[in-house]
């Protein structure tokens, strides 16, 4: 998969959400950089459910939100969705790196629970 192609394809060049993807031997890592908002939200959806049905032979999706500093609810339902989506298909969704403000509002909604946390995206 050509990773730089994915992330133009859903996320226009000035957005303020930055997103680098990365395949390794357990798997594929998204880093995401900045705020999501709404329109960012619904592009992080689609490119997740897209790499999703593209994971042929990896089980593992990490989505690392260390520099991710701030998330609206659509940017919880759209992790959300994802999840559902790839258990669905037997692939493990993760997070890593979750900062303080941004875990927050996961508990706050009453999401935290659902996801699995990984102190890193190795």
């Amino acid at each position: 998969m050509d990773y730089s192609e994915t992330v133009d394809k859903f996320f226009e060049k000035d957005s303020r959400m930055r997103v680098s993807l990365m395949e390794d031997v357990s798997g594929i890592i998204i880093r995401l950089n900045g705020s999501l908002d709404m329109q960012s939200s619904s592009a992080l959806q689609e490119m997740l459910m897209y790499i999703i049905d593209s994971m042929a032979g990896h089980k593992r999706l990490v989505v690392d939100l260390h520099d991710v500093n701030y998330i609206p609810s659509t940017g919880v339902g759209a992790l959300t969705i994802a999840l559902m989506t790839a258990r669905k298909r037997d692939i493990k969704l993760q997070l890593s790196q979750i900062q303080p403000k941004v875990r927050s509002i996961f508990e706050l909604l009453g999401f935290m629970s659902f996801f699995e946390e990984v102190s890193d995206d190795a």
